[in-house]
């Protein structure tokens, strides 16, 4: 990573990332032992957002992989570091475990800038709100093992999250007591919601740390 991001930075003065755009989690050994894997390793695709590079290589919520141009993917962390230190429009092999046996796609990575676009408009849409990564003083503060969720940058009094009562510095924690790893990951399963639904969003009050679920009907 560190040599991606310096090269990156002598070539064209700034990094660009790889994106995917799938959100990933751990494969445990129970996971591993339902899907006829025989060792938890790889990452697990808890989603996939439409219109992705993923979507459009055929990768499905479920599916776990388990190489990433050839590499060996250990865990999810190390396929994130992967997909980022990936030049945008790269196309790599991936393989995939699906349905207790292993296949192949290929993948035109993508630009995480673009993805940043894609999210903004997104979360204005379909929450009237905008927002960002949880620091780890952030976490720190809010007594949080992790950065994990996301924190509301600006909201519109009229949207989705204005309606229900978020405001600026509120951080959302989980969807439907699943919890939200990252901003792709949030706006990920935000895009998976049909319009109109109502769905309790674990909050946490930014002026007392307090946490609780809060409905919001999402447009």
């Amino acid at each position: 990573m560190a040599v991606h991001v310096a090269n990156a930075l002598i070539t064209t003065g700034k990094v660009v990332r790889g994106w995917l755009g799938v959100s990933i989690q751990e494969v445990s050994p129970d996971k591993a032992q339902s899907l006829g894997l025989p060792s938890p390793e790889g990452a697990l695709v808890a989603g996939v957002m439409k219109g992705s590079p993923a979507d459009e290589a055929g990768i499905e919520k479920g599916d776990v992989i388990l190489e990433y141009g050839g590499q060996k993917v250990s865990d999810a962390a190390a396929l994130r570091n992967m997909v980022a230190g990936t030049s945008p429009g790269k196309e790599e092999k991936l393989e995939l475990w699906r349905q207790k046996k292993s296949m192949d796609v290929m993948v035109k990575i993508g630009n995480l800038e673009e993805l940043a676009k894609k999210l903004a408009a997104t979360l204005k849409d379909r929450l009237g709100a905008e927002v960002t990564p949880v620091t780890e003083e952030e976490a720190k503060q809010y007594g949080l093992p992790a950065p994990e969720g996301v924190q509301i940058e600006s909201v519109e009094p009229n949207g989705p999250l204005g309606k229900a009562g978020f405001e600026k510095g509120d951080l959302i924690l989980a969807i439907n007591k699943t919890p939200v790893p990252s901003v792709d990951a949030f706006v990920s399963m935000i895009n998976s919601l049909p319009h109109h639904q109502k769905v309790p969003l674990l909050a946490l009050d930014h002026r007392t740390g307090n946490t609780g679920y809060v409905e919001v009907e999402v447009n």
